[in-house]
């Protein structure tokens, strides 16, 4: 994508890289997605490097490196803008299907999310965003993982109300 503007993007600038408002962020970031990008979700504003952090995942040993976690699944990508990084979300959960299928994103079945506490999202979240191709970058059941810190192309602000799926409250 060559013109966020175009998309109606505005540009907060950061110190770092660009912050961007989008008026429907789903659809850019399926954009994104097309053309070779992945993403890091967070509720927190990074402002520079995104650090590797101690993935705590009971499925898959993947899950459990220090790492730097990112998805090219753009809804995952929202969901963890909006519940990741809450102190107070202690277990989030997700099963969420991508297809892309000539340049077409879609999610096939339902997708599910899920989170101790649903009330704890956050208002706004960001959506890191980084090239796929980076050196470093290694691709393990399906998420892409850095061992490294990375700096972000840019960023995508997200608004709770841009994730237009149920959370459902896990129940212990």
């Amino acid at each position: 994508m060559d013109n966020f503007v175009d998309e109606g993007g505005v540009c907060e600038k950061w110190s770092e890289y660009c912050c961007w408002k989008f008026p429907n962020p789903l659809d850019v970031l399926e954009k994104l997605v097309v053309s070779g990008y992945c993403f890091h979700g967070s509720s927190r504003k990074i402002d520079g490097y995104v650090e590797p952090q101690q993935g705590c995942d009971f499925v898959k040993q993947s899950g459990n490196e220090m790492a730097v976690y990112m998805t090219i699944n753009p809804l995952v990508a929202l969901f963890t803008a909006i519940f990741g990084g809450v102190s107070e979300i202690s277990e989030r959960r997700h099963r969420c299907f991508l297809k892309i299928d000539k340049e077409v994103v879609s999610y096939p079945g339902k997708p599910y999310f899920a989170v101790n506490d649903p009330s704890m999202g956050v208002d706004e979240g960001y959506v890191y965003v980084f090239d796929r191709k980076n050196e470093g970058f290694e691709k393990i059941n399906g998420e892409i993982l850095s061992k490294n810190k990375v700096k972000p192309l840019f960023v995508v602000k997200i608004k709770m109300d841009d994730f237009e799926y149920e959370v459902d409250r896990l129940v212990s």
